[in-house]
């Protein structure tokens, strides 16, 4: 009896799934157990890869505004891959071109329409980048490819479209400087300047050109000179983010002087500055307004009436520190009155995350603050208050500061994308797997088959359902939806998937598959509209929301689940204890046979065993209608009570720049 129970509860963890289910602050993903980077990949597009498993130490359903997840992964174990997550960690859309290394995923609006914006090219040269700056439309299609004028290259650290719709990019360059105030004597050396341009898009031209060397003595610096040779310039300043406001001036951020500035957009000069050796306020909160260290991505933020200055303080870079955790800040700034107070710090309370070096800092719409931890693969939101909501981790805890896993800035924002390519589908083991890379409005899954491999179905004919013959209607589930083709299913010998939208909308036709002797006859009775919905679907069920979506009532609703499965299960363990005592043991095993699950160090995958038996079969069904039991780790789980989920070209090959390097 304890056997049978054994494999019945091992039979429900291990039914077939497409998306790796994400882990809820599990201890074991922290430690390691799985990988230093745990990731998927999926049958129907072998080029979607290193897509992460998160660990949500706090379920991003909990801050469910009908966003998405903006990161992009890279470092010493991550490839780099610009990428979308749904709430619930299962991609939408992962890159399958290379552009180098890859930062700064997000989407801009130029021209009144919403484009997706990275950074790729080489960052191996000390701390920046040379590369260029790409904008896809909303097929995925490169619309842009902007690189930096007057013969420089384009940095990494910034590119923002502003509403004049033009471009702010970031720019390092070498130059030859006195440095006599640094060391004592008359010496000339070589730095690396930091440069913005704001640039028309259309043209390239430079409208507006920055340098820190014309208006910033090299003295203001805070890290150390080094060899200041050509071959090893001295990263005096390191500008890493800029913005353009309504009166035409810029505020940046330059680490290395630990100061926000205000540029003037008419001469250039330096209106003011918050924190630094040249501070120009009172700071109204014992040094807690104008203090910072490492600091990048700041922003101006505007509400009732009130001026505040938000960005990511690191609060730590390579050689020094002020704190064993990084912080996002909201300052309250008055230029009347030259004062400068702290608002609110955003820092998360279960884990201590010291980056030293990137980060994001954004404000939503709601007014809720995200914030990307830079150099270690983390992102947490907060109420405006300070409170963490959603926390997700795409590497071990125990590695953080490590370099392993690292995501410039990690950012929400909605997107609406229709791929110019086609759905995938493929057969495997009796199971179809389908998916469509980057769509987003993909709601329903229909699959038709024919007799013949022509494809002589027009759209007019897709488009009306109930026109369609024996056709099977699947819910799309995650990133890769699969059906597991049965005895009876009465599918015709070649089969393809139509993807729908809400609406019942035909958004595209995958390729054709050749069932071959799976391919049956209808044997079930006529439905009224010619389509049948079946229960045998080999659902992901971990990524099902409540229908009511209140997440309140979330346990409460799992609880009865759970009861009525334990009454199904001592139901079944009845029947078989009947059956074993009529037929014998042996002959029940045979009947019964399982998938298993194996652990690889590097992922987890799931390794296919035998195919299942009568029994298996049937018990699937019996699963395919009930939430999955979720992956957990249950003593040591701090904040996953609201676990079930819902929801879900490029640009030209760059080439291998080079090593990833980290963001100084």
């Amino acid at each position: 009896m304890y056997l049978l129970s054994l494999l019945a509860l091992t039979t429900l963890l291990g039914s077939s799934i497409a998306d790796e289910a994400p882990f809820y602050a599990n201890s074991q993903y922290n430690n390691g157990k799985y990988g230093k980077y745990v990731t998927q990949t999926f049958k129907s597009n072998p080029a979607v890869t290193a897509v992460p498993v998160v660990n949500f130490m706090k379920p991003f359903t909990n801050c469910d505004d009908g966003s998405y997840l903006f990161i992009a992964p890279r470092g010493n174990i991550a490839q780099s891959t610009p990428m979308i997550l749904d709430i619930t960690g299962s991609p939408v859309w992962a890159s399958t071109k290379r552009s180098g290394q890859v930062y700064n995923l997000q989407v801009q609006s130029y021209k009144g329409s919403p484009y997706l914006t990275f950074w790729g090219g080489n960052d191996a040269v000390g701390g920046h980048g040379i590369g260029e700056y790409f904008m896809l439309d909303q097929r995925y299609n490169q619309r842009y490819r902007i690189k930096a004028a007057n013969g420089l290259g384009a940095d990494l650290h910034a590119f923002t479209i502003t509403e004049d719709d033009t471009a702010l990019i970031s720019i390092y360059a070498k130059k030859i400087a006195d440095i006599d105030s640094v060391v004592g004597h008359h010496r000339k050396g070589w730095i690396w300047d930091s440069i913005f341009q704001e640039l028309d898009i259309e043209t390239g031209e430079a409208i507006f050109e920055w340098r820190a060397s014309d208006h910033i003595d090299v003295s203001k610096s805070y890290t150390d000179i080094n060899a200041a040779t050509e071959g090893d310039p001295w990263d005096v300043y390191h500008i890493n983010s800029v913005e353009k406001d309504a009166e035409g001036n810029y505020l940046i951020s330059i680490r290395f002087l630990r100061a926000i500035l205000y540029i003037s957009g008419k001469t250039g000069e330096v209106l003011w500055q918050l924190g630094g050796k040249d501070n120009s306020f009172t700071d109204l909160s014992d040094g807690e307004a104008t203090t910072s260290l490492g600091q990048h991505d700041a922003h101006w933020h505007y509400k009732n009436n009130e001026k505040f200055i938000t960005f990511f303080d690191n609060r730590a870079d390579w050689y020094h520190s002020i704190s064993k955790e990084s912080a996002g800040k909201r300052i309250l700034i008055d230029t009347s009155s030259m004062t400068a107070q702290l608002s609110q710090t955003f820092t998360d309370p279960l884990t201590k995350i010291l980056s030293t070096s990137q980060g994001s800092y954004q404000t939503l719409p709601n007014n809720h603050v995200l914030l990307g931890y830079g150099f270690n693969g983390a992102m947490a939101e907060f109420s405006e208050n300070g409170e963490l909501l959603c926390d997700a981790y795409f590497q071990p805890s125990s590695t953080f500061g490590s370099g392993d896993v690292q995501s410039y800035r990690n950012l929400k924002f909605n997107w609406t994308a229709y791929p110019e390519d086609s759905p995938a589908l493929t057969l495997e083991r009796k199971v179809l797997y389908f998916s469509w890379n980057g769509a987003t409005e993909i709601v329903t899954w229909i699959l038709l088959g024919s007799n013949t491999d022509e494809r002589d179905w027009d759209e007019e004919l897709l488009q009306n359902k109930r026109a369609v013959e024996d056709a099977i209607v699947v819910p799309k589930t995650g990133f890769e939806t699969t059906y597991e083709v049965l005895a009876g299913d009465g599918l015709k010998r070649f089969v393809r998937v139509v993807a729908l939208d809400k609406e019942g909308r035909l958004l595209g036709t995958s390729n054709m598959i050749d069932l071959g002797d799976l391919s049956g006859d209808w044997q079930a009775e006529e439905e009224g509209d010619g389509i049948r919905y079946t229960g045998d679907i080999v659902e992901d069920h971990s990524h099902d929301e409540p229908v009511d979506g209140d997440h309140s009532n979330l346990e409460k609703d799992v609880g009865d689940e759970q009861i009525l499965i334990g009454f199904g299960v001592l139901t079944v363990l009845s029947v078989l204890l009947v059956v074993s005592l009529t037929v014998g043991k042996k002959q029940l095993m045979r009947l019964w046979r399982r998938d298993s699950f194996g652990e690889d160090t590097e992922k987890m995958a799931v390794h296919e065993g035998n195919e299942g038996g009568r029994l298996a079969q049937l018990w699937q069904r019996v699963v395919a209608i009930v939430p999955r039991w979720r992956r957990k780790d249950h003593f040591t789980e701090t904040s996953a009570k609201e676990g079930l989920l819902a929801q879900d070209d490029r640009p030209q090959d760059f080439g291998e720049v080079g090593t990833c390097r980290s963001e100084r």
